[in-house]
C-alpha cells in the first residue's frame, strides 16, 4: 500500500515544491504522482510556474519521467526547475529535459495517422492533427492540411500543407509530384513549369522536405529516407 505522503505538493513564493518519498520504488512513486495530480486538479491551473523536487535524489532520466507526467496531466507552463544547490536559472540539463518532453509529445502527435481512400477533388479539404496518407489522387483545387507528414499514393496536383502547426521536420511524398502549391511549416513552393520536371515526376516518386529555410523536392531513395 502506498503512503499518502509519498508525494506532497506545496505552493511557495518560488513556485511549486513537490516533496517525494525516498523510501518507495520509483515506478510506484510515478503512479502515485499521477494519481495525486488527478485528485488535485484544482491545484494545477494554467499558469507559468517553477518546480522544485525535494526529498529524493533523482537521476536526469527519473526527473524527465516525472516532468513528462506533470506535462501530460496538467496545463502548467513550467518556466524552470530549481533545487537548493542551484540558482533559480534553469540548469542546462533540465532545459534539455523539458525540450525532450515537448519533442516527445510533438512526436506522438505527428505519429497519429489518418488514411483516406479515394480522390480529393476540387473544393474538397482534408485536415488532420497528425499525418495523412491518401490512397488516391489529389486533384487541382483539392486541399490537405496536416500537422505531420503527407503521403500521396497517387498524383498530387492540388494544394498541400504539411507541418501546418509549425513542425518543420514534416515531409510530403507523392508518386506523381505536380502540386498547385506545396507548403511545409511556413515555407511555400510549387512544382516548376518545365518539361524536364514533368517527365521526371511521372517516372519517380518524389519527396519534399524543408532544409535551411528552403523546400527541396527529390526522387525517393533509401539514403534520403534515412535522413528524413
Amino acid at each position: 500500500m502506498i503512503n499518502d505522503n509519498s508525494v506532497i505538493f506545496k505552493g511557495t513564493k518560488n513556485g511549486l515544491t513537490i516533496l517525494l518519498s525516498p523510501d518507495i520504488d520509483f515506478n510506484i512513486l510515478k503512479n502515485h504522482l499521477e494519481k495525486k495530480i488527478e485528485d488535485a486538479k484544482d491545484f494545477f491551473k494554467d499558469a507559468k510556474t517553477s518546480i522544485m523536487f525535494k526529498g529524493r535524489d533523482l537521476t536526469e532520466e527519473e526527473e524527465y519521467q516525472l516532468l513528462q507526467i506533470i506535462t501530460k496531466k496538467t496545463e502548467l507552463n513550467i518556466s524552470y526547475i530549481f533545487d537548493e544547490e542551484t540558482s533559480i536559472d534553469m540548469p542546462e540539463k533540465i532545459e534539455k529535459s523539458l525540450r525532450s518532453v515537448q519533442l516527445n509529445d510533438e512526436r506522438e502527435q505527428i505519429d497519429k495517422t489518418k488514411y483516406y481512400k479515394g480522390t480529393i477533388r476540387s473544393g474538397q479539404c482534408l485536415e488532420f492533427d497528425g499525418s495523412v496518407v491518401v490512397i488516391g489522387d489529389v486533384n487541382p483545387g483539392g486541399e490537405i492540411y496536416a500537422e505531420g507528414n503527407i503521403i500521396i499514393l497517387g498524383s498530387l496536383k492540388g494544394i498541400v500543407h504539411a507541418g501546418c502547426k509549425g513542425y518543420d521536420k514534416a515531409f510530403i511524398a507523392a508518386l506523381i509530384m505536380k502540386p498547385m502549391q506545396l507548403r511545409i511549416c511556413n515555407i511555400i513552393t510549387r512544382s516548376p513549369d518545365n518539361p524536364d520536371y514533368s517527365t521526371h515526376a511521372k517516372v519517380f516518386p518524389q519527396v519534399a522536405y524543408l532544409s535551411d529555410g528552403n523546400i527541396y523536392i527529390e526522387p525517393i531513395d533509401y539514403k534520403l529516407l534515412e535522413n528524413l
